[in-house]
């Protein structure tokens, strides 16, 4: 992608084996994300995600997804993030007592299972392991590691033959969950629960089949990318001396132990910092893809339909008109001094346009909080010194990476 870049400019053709074209910088990003909908299609190319997850969110057609948004504005208000913070307090707590005080752990996997956890406390409430049960697991594992951008998803493969009878054991799963939801809404006060009680599309609460999808498409979007930017987030910072200081030195002045609340969350904004500035650099998702409906113009370019159109943050988070010294990891560059972030498009971590990560501030405040506590009560050493990006099924995400921790008297 750079390579493209660099010898043609910010629009360019690659073969993948079809034709792509690829897009990069702030301009052609807005263009990219205001013709989602119109010219490019989202959703098609997402097949992939449509087989595990059904039709939701942003794998469902645009008719679908219309109908589907005053759900995720329901779920991601500002009075039920409190809660959520709350459910990321408890689970970030509860994952560093299992440590001891002192180690070794793989900071890749750790974040997988953390955040897996943080997105099941928030749909399902507290008692959510005792809900769920083992074999929800291990159904959702199998659905999890049949996400293949690559193979058609309809091929008879025992990971697809797998995937299905998984997502059957989670329908009954959450079917039963929902139900009990329904017969006693004072019980709960959980997504689910919202979903079961509350009159969120066109006046009536979600079918079971519907609140299914969604219980799963907001898990898989909870975890499965906030977990590779939850681990870099964690690792960058010990690559980087001053970074780490200034971080330690930001949430050591927290009262220790305590929940982190809406005050003490605005008080961190160098992590936050850190946050942004990983996703510059460590994206969960380096490139989105849409479908190319009908013929449609970039500058003296015309993509001709049936092509994909391809927006590159490898390309758009590493220009230097953009970003000062692109390559250096330098969270100030977020800072109100300096704002190299004011413009919203230079930035796809997290989409854009009308699709644009709902969940956006969740996932910041998850990992705001996990570095917080982290860094707060232990002494870190990065043990794997050249993590790498593993690109795969899902989203990207660190090589395995060993940290040694030290708990602070």
């Amino acid at each position: 992608m750079k390579r493209g870049f660099d010898e043609h400019g910010p629009v360019f053709c690659v073969r993948l084996p079809n034709p792509v074209a690829v897009v990069g910088g702030s301009q052609l990003n807005r263009w990219f994300f205001s013709e989602t909908d119109r010219t490019l299609n989202i959703s098609k190319p997402l097949d992939f995600l449509r087989a595990a997850l059904g039709e939701v969110l942003l794998s469902a057609p645009k008719e679908v997804y219309d109908e589907q948004r005053p759900i995720l504005k329901a779920v991601f208000s500002n009075e039920r993030m409190r809660g959520y913070v709350l459910a990321m307090n408890a689970e970030v707590d509860r994952w560093l007592a299992s440590l001891g005080d002192r180690g070794e752990l793989e900071i890749s996997q750790a974040m997988l299972r953390l955040t897996q956890n943080v997105a099941a406390h928030a749909m399902l409430g507290p008692c959510f392991r005792d809900e769920l049960g083992e074999e929800f697991w291990t159904a959702y594992g199998h659905v999890s590691m049949s996400i293949d951008p690559v193979l058609p998803p309809s091929w008879p493969l025992p990971k697809f033959i797998r995937r299905d009878k998984a997502r059957e054991t989670i329908r009954r799963i959450i079917h039963a969950a929902f139900e009990r939801r329904r017969r006693d809404p004072a019980a709960y006060d959980d997504v689910l629960a919202l979903l079961a009680n509350t009159p969120i599309l066109a006046g009536r609460p979600l079918d079971p089949d519907l609140a299914v999808l969604v219980v799963m498409g907001l898990m898989f979007a909870g975890h499965e990318t906030t977990a590779g930017q939850a681990a870099w987030s964690v690792i960058l910072p010990l690559q980087h001396e001053p970074v780490r200081n200034k971080l330690e030195q930001l949430v050591r002045a927290l009262p220790a132990h305590e929940p982190l609340g809406a005050k003490e969350l605005r008080s961190l904004d160098f992590a936050y910092h850190v946050i942004d500035e990983t996703t510059r650099v460590r994206p969960s998702a380096d490139i989105l893809i849409r479908l190319v409906e009908e013929p449609v113009d970039i500058g003296r370019y015309r993509i001709p339909k049936g092509w994909r159109v391809m927006a590159s943050g490898t390309v758009s988070h590493n220009i230097a008109s953009q970003f000062k010294d692109p390559e250096h990891f330098d969270p100030e560059r977020f800072s109100s001094d300096r704002g190299e972030g004011n413009d919203s498009w230079a930035i796809m971590g997290f989409g854009g346009g009308r699709h644009k990560c709902t969940g956006m501030t969740f996932a910041k405040n998850e990992i705001a909080v996990i570095l917080a506590k982290l860094y707060g009560q232990f002494d870190l050493q990065l043990v794997s010194e050249n993590p790498v990006i593993v690109r795969g099924s899902g989203a990207n995400r660190p090589s395995p990476t060993i940290l040694r921790y030290q708990r602070r008297a």
